[in-house]
């Protein structure tokens, strides 16, 4: 909790308030959002001062409300305060509201001056969206979302997870021409985890990734130089030096698209990292035919088949697609073993 407190601390400092304050100002850590019969239920994790302590304590407050802005409005409501939203590390939506379609609500998020177009959207894949900060156990003292916060961090550094802030998302969805894909958490022996990520088509939940695939998602997505892939043992292990390159050829008229890969792996054996290569090949395989069955263009095949050609029909969806994976030996900081 300290790391969570101090966080919100340091927040309150910022605006120039103290915790004695915070009567009039209390931080948000996290969120989370659903939506029943066209009414938003809005969920937040509050970092509250204490008068004996200068850590602070945290609880949640529920509003409802027939818009999400509304629903911001109410959450203080009661309280004699005003909800500090600017630095809640992620928002949590809930199954019931991303089938249904999301647009609206990053629409009224983003335009909503109380929440940060940088914080991290999730989906929450096996429970209500207000379970995780209502129901999980803290961890390390920290409480649930502010620690999941952590761990989504993490998982983005070393690219096992996409990176979805409330902007991109909105870029996504409006303009992008590329389907957005968020996190998925769930919640097992009561704590919140990560748990692949959330297909999106038009703006709509249309399908999950698991862990693997979601790292083969990733891996083509990154922007960075390392990437982390999975073995058939469900093991990790790190890429560097990565290129991943997308590209979308006329066949008669229909889109065709190659899809190449290559990078270095830390291991003993260049047939080590030939094996390595083949799963990683049969996974991006298996993530492109998800990513086609769903319709799910998080790669841009259909942005790239249109920018190429000047049609926007769905062909894409059924377009072969060829992958090659190339990985080079490198030696480990252990002396060649992984």
């Amino acid at each position: 909790m300290r790391r969570a407190c101090g966080a919100a601390l340091l927040c309150l400092l910022l605006c120039g308030c103290r915790w004695r304050d915070a009567g009039e100002l209390t931080p948000v850590t996290a969120g989370a959002v659903s939506q029943s019969d066209g009414a938003y239920t809005l969920t937040a994790e509050l970092a509250l001062p204490s008068a004996d302590s200068a850590v602070p304590q945290s609880m949640t407050v529920v509003s409802g409300a027939p818009g999400i802005a509304q629903a911001i409005d109410r959450a203080g409501a009661g309280r004699d305060t005003h909800l500090y939203w600017s630095h809640a590390r992620v928002l949590l939506l809930g199954t019931n509201l991303l089938r249904g379609g999301m647009e609206e609500t990053v629409r009224a998020l983003t335009v909503s001056s109380e929440v940060r177009p940088s914080v991290r959207l999730c989906a929450v894949k096996n429970a209500q969206a207000d379970t995780v900060l209502t129901a999980c156990s803290s961890v390390s003292g920290d409480p649930p979302g502010f620690a999941l916060g952590d761990s989504i961090d993490l998982a983005v550094s070393r690219s096992q997870t996409p990176d979805m802030p409330l902007y991109r998302a909105l870029d996504r969805t409006l303009s992008d021409g590329i389907d957005p894909v968020l996190p998925a958490v769930s919640v097992r022996s009561g704590q919140a985890v990560l748990d692949g990520a959330a297909l999106f088509s038009s703006g709509a939940l249309c399908g999950w990734l698991d862990e693997a695939q979601t790292g083969a998602l990733c891996l083509l997505l990154t922007a960075g130089d390392t990437a982390t892939i999975y073995d058939a043992g469900g093991a990790r292990e790190q890429l560097h030096d990565l290129s991943a390159t997308v590209r979308a050829d006329s066949t008669d008229s229909a889109p065709a698209y190659s899809v190449a890969v290559s990078a270095a792996l830390a291991c003993e054996s260049q047939a080590q990292a030939q094996q390595a290569a083949d799963e990683l090949r049969a996974q991006c395989v298996q993530l492109i035919e998800t990513l086609q069955q769903t319709g799910c263009d998080a790669l841009g095949l259909g942005r790239v088949w249109a920018q190429q050609t000047g049609e926007t029909d769905a062909g894409w969806r059924d377009a072969p697609v060829a992958v090659s994976v190339t990985l080079r030996c490198t030696p480990s900081a252990e002396g060649g073993s992984r």
